[in-house]
């Protein structure tokens, strides 16, 4: 019951306990089963955590990821705050020309956890999650959107980490410029966001400030590409400890936060922005517990573990 409660709505979860397993039960049994599992989970994870065992043991570097998504509750749309820890074993190691062609290995290990909760609230839980998985001695790689709140609290919960702008949220920003000096949807605005994106990759921010220069000389509305560069340059300039991309491409290791987005896509979007869906807090947080579980594989050992 808790595996089709998770997986799709309650009612289209009822449906599916009889296609698959001739059940009969309501909707609201399945919402119930569900809050209970819940509830048994919550307190055995604030307990044990059985999760964490084969955490520890997985290969590969410690990775942390979060974001939020906006979730549909009886007092408005609220954040939902997702953050996911991962191991990854390093990739092959990769140059600047194939960072969107290489395939990086599958994480070993991950847990998830999700809450309504203001960032002063749901930060707190990022160390604590740290410590119990035995990442306190060791660097962390926070990736992560341009989003302020998570670095500004990496910095806080984490002793040792190294964040990582996402490289495809870093290309919307390289897309205004492309747009702004050569139209949109031209080959000209294709042809600079490729050359920009790989000067960013090669070089960090030193790299986009030279290749800008260089491209005015062609564009062809120069005035309105450097009327849009201070922006786009200021941005950049906040992140300039965030683009080692050349680095970490050479290591074999991720440049991207796709694993959070997915996260706030799958984990808590398909299942929790169901059409006309509306949630009491509580069970907000409920569901987001079990979808966590499910999301991190770890959802068979809060039923097979005293």
């Amino acid at each position: 019951m808790t595996l089709a409660g998770v997986s799709q709505s309650f009612r289209h979860g009822s449906d599916l306990l009889r296609r698959l397993a001739g059940w009969s039960a309501c909707h609201e049994v399945i919402r119930q089963a569900c809050y209970r599992q819940a509830d048994a989970a919550s307190s055995r994870r604030e307990a044990s955590a059985p999760e964490t065992g084969p955490f520890r043991d997985a290969r590969g570097q410690a990775e942390f990821q979060a974001d939020a998504t906006k979730v549909n509750t009886l007092d408005g749309w609220r954040d939902m705050k997702i953050g996911v820890f991962l191991r990854r074993v390093p990739g092959e190691p990769a140059t600047a020309e194939q960072w969107d062609k290489r395939k990086l290995p599958a994480p070993a290990a991950r847990l998830a956890f999700a809450a309504i909760e203001e960032i002063a609230e749901f930060s707190p839980r990022w160390r604590a999650w740290a410590k119990r998985l035995g990442l306190l001695s060791e660097q962390v790689s926070v990736l992560g959107d341009g989003a302020d709140w998570i670095w500004d609290h990496a910095a806080l919960r984490f002793d040792d980490w190294k964040g990582t702008l996402d490289v495809f949220h870093a290309g919307e920003w390289l897309a205004r410029l492309a747009k702004a000096g050569c139209g949109e949807g031209t080959p000209q605005a294709a042809r600079w966001l490729k050359e920009a994106r790989q000067a960013l990759l090669e070089d960090g921010y030193a790299g986009l400030c030279e290749y800008l220069g260089r491209s005015a000389s062609w564009v062809p509305d120069r005035a309105k590409l450097e009327a849009a560069a201070p922006e786009v340059l200021n941005y950049f300039c906040g992140h300039k400890d965030r683009l080692s991309y050349a680095l970490r491409l050479r290591q074999g290791l991720p440049i991207g936060s796709g694993l959070i987005e997915g996260a706030c896509k799958q984990m808590i979007g398909r299942r929790m922005k169901q059409t006309g869906a509306q949630w009491a807090v509580r069970n907000a947080d409920r569901m987001a517990l079990l979808c966590s579980l499910a999301y991190s594989d770890c959802l068979p050992l809060y039923f097979t573990s005293a």
